[in-house]
């Protein structure tokens, strides 16, 4: 048996060669980022280490067949980047292959012929070294501009002549606009128990409009996230000689009704998970039903809803949409236990206006709430009892962000207005106004962000109904809900607060970036009192953009002393 197993080592031996468990790159690099940085080389010879996370994987390893498609990846990448007199050669040690790259002169733009009205497009200069990506990204941006501003039928002539002997590059390019094009009549063709007019409001683009490619790609992703269509198909005639661009929309039925479960770990509810049914097209017209269960270590919620896109229709009050709410929950704030069963019965409204040129979505949400709360506890100021609370409420919502789970541009503005009465057979009877605004900005590769939080309540009420701040999303300098005033060791929140966060955000990599922060806030136990000190908070933190959104690792310091740790999935703002 021995005999067999050296022979098979030998085999394998002349079949791959040595193998190899590292790699390492030399000369002229970059340390820490850059074009020619760790991350950026392993890319480029296509080779992936696994991420933290996924503890399950083993590192690649390398065999001496490899080396030569390493160093041809090198070569071709390096004379991209405008380094075509560049040398790669490698050697080997022990278990590691060594790369080095010798980048020798760039090569430089001579030459560079463009109309003057993309002439701002341009990433690239003359005298400057030639990289091929600048070149590439240049006529996608022109192409970009042009089908954003109503010429889709655009030509381009695009040459870089590259010069080895007098080692130069010029660039031509000619640009054909093509005629000028506007959107005309929609046909929709759809498989689905939906009504074309449901889909219709989907659109943001409008007969006789100028051509934008932005208005299709915002249209297309309104329809996708219908959740009811497998394909979407959206196509423009332009055949027509007058200018007007018929479009044409199909739309495929895929799978409404789906099961989704989760799981995770964050550090304000630690290990929790989920299951949820949803049914995407409820007895047709876009109508959703959906129920599941979240559970986490601090409790659980039960809960199940329906909605309707149009409830009503008419002249006098336009359109509302309706939805309502069933939930029952048991969460351990630590200082008490709240068993909470709540309905929520929601009317909603929207308005497209024109702000600055672009037309924004404004949502607006008004209806009833009954609450029933069992509150626990062996702490006298947190008034254990049973309470019933039923209240109207409105809410206010522009989202302009580019994503809501990873933004990197726009803002987001939103109020909240509860009112509770003893009238509507309310125990307490309160004022609740809450509003909120954020604004992100990308100055690649660095992103900075500002959000504001405000609110008031406009009496006394057991704490249970408090402001409470601290924790991922709020002061990160503080631990969940621990900002503020104490009874003993728990936290008594307040009536009146401002939560304020300054971030920056610089992408080392596409997916990895780190972060820097200001938090600062006011929480008082004093209806519409704003003058309490700052809690100010100072910290740095990790992201990754995962599958399954970014992962979020911030540590915060508080002024006061002290620390703060913080896990969690999403952007802060």
């Amino acid at each position: 048996m021995k005999k067999y197993i050296i022979i098979l080592l030998l085999i394998t031996t002349v079949m791959y060669g040595k193998i190899f468990n590292n790699i390492k790159f030399t000369g002229d690099i970059d340390l820490l980022t850059g074009e020619f940085d760790r991350a950026t080389l392993l890319k480029i010879c296509h080779i992936e280490y696994p991420a933290i996370y996924k503890v399950w994987k083993s590192d690649p390893i390398f065999d001496e067949k490899d080396i030569k498609g390493f160093e041809e990846s090198l070569l071709d990448y390096s004379k991209s980047m405008g380094y075509y007199k560049v040398e790669v050669y490698s050697r080997t040690d022990d278990d590691t292959i060594y790369l080095n790259i010798k980048k020798n002169e760039a090569i430089k733009i001579a030459s560079i012929v463009i109309d003057d009205e993309f002439k701002r497009f341009a990433l690239f200069k003359q005298g400057k070294r030639f990289r091929t990506t600048d070149f590439t990204e240049s006529k996608k941006k022109i192409v970009r501009h042009l089908e954003e501003t109503g010429y889709p039928t655009h030509s381009m002539k695009a040459k870089a002549l590259v010069d080895l002997d007098l080692y130069k590059v010029d660039i031509k390019m000619n640009v054909d606009k093509g005629k000028k094009r506007y959107f005309s009549t929609t046909d929709i063709n759809n498989s689905a128990k939906v009504d074309n007019k449901l889909i219709k409001e989907e659109i943001v683009y409008e007969n006789g409009e100028l051509y934008n490619v932005l208005k299709l790609e915002e249209s297309y992703d309104n329809i996708y996230r219908l959740g009811v269509f497998e394909k979407i198909k959206m196509e423009a005639d332009f055949n027509t000689s007058d200018g007007k661009t018929p479009m044409s929309i199909t739309l495929e039925e895929g799978k409404t009704k789906e099961f989704a479960s989760n799981i995770g770990y964050d550090t304000e509810e630690g290990a929790r998970g989920g299951i949820e049914y949803i049914d995407h097209n409820f007895f047709g017209n876009l109508r959703e039903f959906r129920t599941g269960l979240k559970l986490s270590q601090r409790g659980y919620n039960a809960y199940t809803s329906f909605y309707d896109p149009e409830i009503i229709k008419n002249d006098l009050i336009g359109k509302l949409s309706f939805r309502n709410e069933l939930g029952y929950s048991r969460w351990d704030y630590d200082s008490y236990i709240e068993k909470l069963f709540t309905e929520r019965v929601t009317f909603g409204k929207y308005y497209n206006q024109e702000i600055l040129g672009e037309r924004r979505r404004f949502d607006h949400f008004f209806g009833f709430q009954m609450e029933h709360s069992e509150i626990e506890s062996g702490i006298p100021a947190f008034f254990s009892g049973n309470y019933l609370i039923n209240s109207f409420f409105y809410r206010f919502i522009l989202d302009a962000r580019d994503d809501k789970m990873d933004a990197k541009n726009g803002y987001y503005t939103s109020l909240y207005v509860e009112k509770s009465m003893k009238q509507i057979g309310s125990e307490i009877d309160y004022l609740k106004v809450l509003g909120e605004a954020r604004y992100i900005k990308e100055f690649d590769p660095l992103i900075m962000a500002f959000k504001v939080k405000a609110g008031t309540i406009s009496e006394e009420t057991p704490p249970f109904k408090h402001f409470f701040l601290g924790g991922a999303m709020s002061n990160r300098g503080y631990e969940y809900r621990d900002l503020g005033k104490h009874s003993g060791k728990y936290p008594l929140g307040g009536l009146s607060m401002i939560d304020a966060s300054l971030e920056s955000r610089y992408y080392l990599t596409e997916n990895f970036s780190v972060v820097g922060f200001v938090d600062s806030s006011k929480l008082s136990f004093d209806v519409n009192r704003f003058d309490e000190e700052w809690y100010t908070s100072f910290g740095t933190g990790l992201r990754y953009l995962s599958v399954i959104g970014p992962l979020r690792l911030d540590v915060g310091f508080p002024t006061d002393g002290g620390f703060a740790l913080h896990l969690g999935i999403g952007q802060v703002f």
